[in-house]
């Protein structure tokens, strides 16, 4: 008999609380505005420290069509990860990716290492997306 009425009870109770189904939050007007603030002032940032994996540098002779040309090449094999052509005289360098952690940035080094064998892990200034 008890457990007769504790499933009424139960069946009854759940039917209430899933029949509601609407929740309202009532937010300080001034959390709102910490929010607001706190997301406009990143986007003032703009650039963090953080990681990105060099696969390559050139110099010299033909040394910028060499690097687009590794670039691309990273764009089909890696699409998910931007990468990117600096010039640092006399260096062109071809990185790859935006990384908060080094842990991060490893992750993506052991595939990249299949393809090219000399990348290794450089601390850049990245874009906060």
């Amino acid at each position: 008999m008890h457990k007769v009425i504790l499933f009424i009870l139960t069946t009854v109770f759940s039917l209430h609380v899933v029949a509601q189904g609407i929740v309202n939050y009532d937010i300080e007007p001034m959390v709102s505005q910490i929010q607001s603030d706190y997301i406009a002032n990143w986007k003032k940032i703009g650039e963090i420290n953080g990681y990105r994996i060099q696969v390559a540098s050139f110099s010299g002779v033909n040394s910028k069509s060499q690097a687009e040309s590794v670039k691309s090449t990273l764009n089909v094999l890696f699409p998910d990860n931007k990468s990117y052509v600096t010039y640092n005289e006399p260096y062109f360098r071809v990185q790859i990716g935006d990384y908060f952690s080094r842990l991060e940035a490893y992750r993506d080094l052991l595939k990249i290492r299949e393809s090219y064998s000399g990348a290794y892990i450089v601390p850049q200034k990245i874009k906060y997306q």
